[in-house]
């Protein structure tokens, strides 16, 4: 699933993304290596997605304390607006999507 600690959620281990981060890693360095016939490095990697891909960005934000009500309406605002955004540009950056994001497990269609 799209969990950051790959679906393993609960507070029996607290921060475990990193542990959890790192055998990804090894798991994709592995399969690649033995994909390749040689050592694989996480750079390698990381360029070889820069090429097929771009680069890509990522930021979090955590909000807490906030006001339910408000938090719920600039929800409802942004996607009342799914769709509508595509090909506008703000500071000089086109948006490419705007979406609701959804995810269906293939297993367990949850």
């Amino acid at each position: 699933c799209g969990e950051e600690s790959f679906g393993t959620g609960s507070d029996h281990v607290r921060e475990k993304d990193g542990m959890w981060a790192v055998l990804a890693w090894l798991q994709i360095l592995a399969a690649k290596t033995i994909e390749k016939g040689s050592l694989v490095t996480p750079e390698e990697v990381a360029k070889a997605h820069w090429s097929e891909y771009g680069r890509n960005y990522y930021a979090r934000y955590d909000y807490e304390g906030v006001d339910k009500a408000k938090s719920e309406e600039m929800m409802k605002a942004m996607a009342d607006k799914s769709g509508q955004l595509v090909g506008q540009q703000v500071q000089g950056m086109e948006i490419k999507t705007n979406d609701v994001f959804e995810y269906l497990d293939p297993v367990d269609g949850s």
